[in-house]
């Protein structure tokens, strides 16, 4: 039998960037024995998430996921990156689209709010969801962008040297498709309005942050800020409270749980239709690179996780 270091999983991207599925299953397995205290079944379902693995290794020598088990629940480490590397990849294809029907350059928005504290949170995530309809709707913004898509994300306070420790910071991430005379027009829109704007949507009795910036170059490091997880692991699964933990994850689910946390309008919305592309909350979650089926598998590898090893292991026939 070979050993067990030669049967460790050694997942690599086309760049040489290593994918580290064990610390991601790790904590995985943390949020399940949270969940162990607030729904057994959710607990249950994580725990079956990505047990197995199976790769095809192509013809040009790269291991490509063909297979794997995903259980889909809303704060689970691997599906939230998964669901993020799909979301990622079809906004890439959107803007490319785009870009061959009717280019344009694109700014990066992100909306805040105050913090909340946790029993606070879901209706603040109401006020920011109601704010944006509202924005997206008032006459200067749509003058102003061509077309948009939005995500939301959660991020939890956990320096305790800080006056907001043990609060909740909800806010949105939007990619705003503009004309490419937009930042010389007169429907330009400065970051002060902006944030005149967003206390105007939400009804605030204070001018709230809105960072503003021009995509400059490429636009993945824009789309994949704006891409990226509704919750970090390291902000729910906190080892060395765990009371905490337990109280975090409970809110958290009950917060996000049953919410549309991304939505597209204009020019975005439309280039998804046209490219028939699936809610990235309903998609397939194996395949989220490009070109994933246009290469041949060789043969094929699966992985089995072995929590006493913390590795993916691989399957020996």
């Amino acid at each position: 039998m070979k050993s067990t270091k030669n049967q460790v999983l050694l997942d690599v991207t086309s760049t040489g960037r290593q994918i580290d599925w064990g610390a991601r299953k790790m904590a995985n397995e943390y949020l399940a024995m949270a969940y162990d205290d607030i729904d057994k079944h959710i607990a249950d379902r994580l725990r079956g998430c990505a047990t197995r693995l199976v790769y095809g290794i192509g013809e040009d020598g790269q291991r490509r996921l063909r297979a794997a088990n995903f259980c889909r629940v809303r704060l689970c480490p691997i599906c939230q990156w998964r669901r993020s590397l799909k979301l990622y990849g079809q906004m890439r294809k959107a803007m490319e689209y785009i870009a061959r029907k009717d280019p344009r350059s694109y700014i990066f928005v992100t909306l805040t709010v105050r913090n909340c504290s946790l029993d606070k949170l879901s209706l603040t995530l109401d006020k920011i969801t109601d704010g944006l309809h509202n924005l997206v709707h008032y006459k200067e913004f749509l003058q102003a962008v061509d077309g948009w898509y939005r995500g939301t994300e959660v991020t939890h306070n956990l320096d305790q040297s800080s006056p907001d420790y043990d609060t909740y910071h909800p806010h949105i991430h939007m990619v705003m498709a503009v004309k490419p005379s937009y930042f010389k027009s007169r429907y330009y829109i400065s970051q002060k309005r902006w944030g005149e704007l967003w206390q105007r949507a939400i009804g605030a009795d204070y001018i709230p942050i809105c960072d503003v910036r021009k995509v400059k170059g490429d636009t993945a490091k824009a789309v994949a800020e704006a891409t990226k997880y509704a919750a970090k692991a390291k902000d729910y699964i906190i080892l060395d409270d765990w009371d905490l933990t337990i109280e975090t994850v409970r809110g958290l689910d009950a917060a996000l749980r049953n919410r549309r946390l991304v939505g597209f309008g204009g020019c975005l919305l439309s280039a998804r239709r046209a490219l028939q592309q699936v809610d990235p909350d309903k998609a397939d979650l194996v395949q989220v690179g490009d070109n994933a089926d246009s290469v041949k598998d060789v043969y094929h590898e699966s992985y089995a996780w072995h929590s006493g090893y913390t590795q993916y292991i691989r399957e020996i026939d």
